[in-house]
């Protein structure tokens, strides 16, 4: 008979803790940078609870039964994971239907829990939102642990029976652990999307073999002896240092920096785990700090929090300006909680709970019922539940296929990132521009303008959108130096131009991409407005928008009233120019491809560089 577990309240404070951070993340990725790392601590804390299970287990029946195991995660994770795609997917056929590109790979891939390889291969980015960002990427997450469950209770089985001994055991893991860690470090690429090593199962699943490891010697049921005073002091010192350390990397650690894959994951795992031993250890007040009807009730939904946040936050931003306005995001937050409440209520728990053996006799039961035309025995709420299914099931199952160009779009911009911020290590006097007659006709201006381009010095600031017209506008304005980020903000705009006071001052002009991920404005302060001051006399030109969000009209209209501010700001009317011209972009009309990306950079030379 398996060994009843104990109860640990605190367990649920630190899912809150864990969900809060990846919420605060998705919302304000500039300011909680590291809230991503919430989901390592869901990582550890997984590992560790399903060996402490499976060892358990073992303890009471001297066996390990991996198809037990195996049904119980499947009943744990799948109608969660079906109900939200089910929810979600006819909404985006009605309101949100460029969304609806590459749902039925998305929705299979997460099924067969394979979606971080597929969202790989796509090129897709976890980091940059370069066509809207997907309600569904966040279930790389359950991919990663769905593969880990998947081989598991195979490796516990081997351990228990040929290795035995428990410290030989947690030595074993945490040595596979590292070989994942130095998969990381290994495949990470400075100055490059770190997607690829983020959503690796071999450069991730570091975090679950620590969480497992710790089952081996701390278990829930572990006979700790009593503390003194001294010890208790010491538990609690070491549970406020930890638990600071854990707040601050939460809030500063960033996504995309080498500290992060050299060692940062890790290093926050590490935490993680002293976190979760603080917490079981009874003779400490660890579990009292985090166990309280709040912490409880969040961190009891924490499965259902984590899976509707990104679709609401995500579909919000696409439909209206400014969603992280204190408003909107407070009516986003009570809608999250409570669909989360509902499938709570009525999906997670009672499918849970369900003895999926009745089901096939249900169902036979109730064909007889159709044979015999008794319709009126059917249950109508079962009736109208699989219609709702099989309506959403269509739906997904014929959306169309992820547009090719999409995938490369992702990928050459996050190419031309790499080759920007190559570029700019090198001195200006370096670069070597093509003959500029050759320049001229291939972007169709006077030869005087591509030489008056040539001798330019150009600071620019921009997002995207400038990333993937750089290759262009570096061959057009050689002496340029380029400053843009995929998924950079308005208000990074003012801190670049004042990091770099020195190159803005030796420059001719300064040229701003910047509007295409939000708006100018934020809350009570107008950015345009910073970054024209941090400027000061200078003359910039300002790139408008053109883009497929709600935000676009409003900033295009403000760029028109602060040029009639200031003098020294001419607007580069690239909305006039590309609106109804389609295949100058990539599917999802923003980013300018080929044709459109010599336009994109014949424009600026004629706004720039022409007498």
């Amino acid at each position: 008979m398996e060994a009843k577990k104990r109860f640990v309240s605190g367990f649920n404070g630190l899912r809150t803790l864990g969900v809060f951070a990846v919420i605060f993340y998705h919302l304000y990725p500039q300011k909680i940078q590291g809230g991503f790392l919430g989901v390592v601590l869901f990582f550890v804390l997984s590992g560790y609870l399903v060996t402490d299970s499976l060892l358990r287990e073992f303890k009471g029946t001297k066996k390990i039964s991996p198809l037990k195991f195996w049904k119980k995660r499947m009943k744990r994770i799948y109608p969660m994971l079906l109900a939200v795609f089910l929810i979600v997917s006819p909404y985006l056929l009605f309101f949100q239907n460029n969304q609806m590109k590459g749902l039925r790979s998305n929705f299979l891939s997460s099924v067969f829990m394979v979606q971080n390889w597929w969202q790989i291969q796509q090129g897709s980015s976890y980091f940059a939102d370069s066509a809207g960002e997907s309600p569904f990427k966040h279930i790389y997450y359950l991919a990663i642990e769905g593969q880990f469950f998947l081989f598991w209770p195979l490796i516990v089985i081997f351990l228990v029976k040929f290795i035995r001994h428990k410290k030989h055991s947690f030595l074993l893991i945490n040595f596979l652990a590292i070989i994942s860690l130095i998969l990381m470090i290994a495949q990470y690429k400075v100055g490059q999307d770190p997607t690829r090593v983020y959503y690796g199962t071999d450069t991730r699943v570091f975090s679950l073999f620590m969480g497992a490891s710790m089952a081996f010697i701390w278990p829930l049921n572990k006979s700790h002896a009593k503390l003194n005073k001294k010890g208790q002091a010491f538990g609690r010192n070491l549970l406020l240092g930890v638990l600071a350390l854990t707040l601050l990397l939460y809030i500063f650690m960033p996504a995309q920096s080498p500290i992060t894959y050299y060692g940062g994951l890790w290093f926050v795992s590490l935490l993680s785990m002293l976190l979760i031993a603080l917490v079981v250890h009874p003779g400490l007040k660890a579990n009292r700090i985090f166990s309280n009807r709040i912490f409880d009730y969040i961190g009891s939904r924490s499965y259902g929090i984590y899976l509707w946040q990104l679709p609401v936050f995500a579909l919000a931003a696409a439909k209206i300006i400014n969603p992280t306005s204190w408003y909107n995001v407070i009516w986003q937050l009570l809608l999250v909680f409570a669909l989360s409440e509902l499938s709570y209520r009525f999906i997670e728990s009672p499918l849970v709970a369900y003895d999926y053996s009745k089901l096939w006799p249900w169902i036979k039961t109730k064909a007889e019922d159709i044979k015999r035309e008794r319709w009126r025995a059917l249950p109508k709420k079962a009736l109208a539940v699989v219609i709702l299914v099989s309506a959403s099931l269509l739906i997904i199952l014929t959306s169309p296929k992820s547009p090719h160009d999409q995938q490369v779009l992702e990928a050459k911009i996050m190419e031309q990132q790499k080759a920007l911020e190559e570029a700019n290590l090198k001195a200006a006097n370096a670069r070597v521009s093509a003959p500029l007659k050759s320049i001229a006709e291939k972007y169709g201006v006077d030869p005087v303008v591509a030489e008056r381009a040539s001798e330019m010095k150009i600071f620019a600031v921009g997002d995207s959108v400038m990333v993937a017209g750089s290759t262009d506008l570096q061959e057009a304005f050689p002496r340029m130096t380029i400053k843009a980020v995929v998924g950079e903000q308005v208000d990074s705009g003012a801190t670049i131009l004042a990091e770099n006071k020195e190159a803005v001052q030796k420059a001719d002009a300064i040229l701003i991409g910047l509007g295409t991920n939000g708006t100018l404005t934020i809350g009570n302060t107008n950015y345009v407005e910073k970054i024209m001051q941090e400027v000061g006399d200078k003359p910039v030109y300002w790139i408008n928008n053109l883009m497929p969000r709600p935000w676009e009209k409003s900033n295009n209209n403000q760029l028109k009233e602060m040029a009639k501010k200031y003098p020294n700001l001419t607007i580069i009317d690239w909305h006039g120019l590309s609106e109804n011209q389609s295949s100058w972009f990539y599917s999802d009309g923003i980013h300018p491809k080929d044709q459109g990306a010599m336009n994109y950079t014949r424009l600026i030379l004629e706004s720039m560089a022409k007498k």
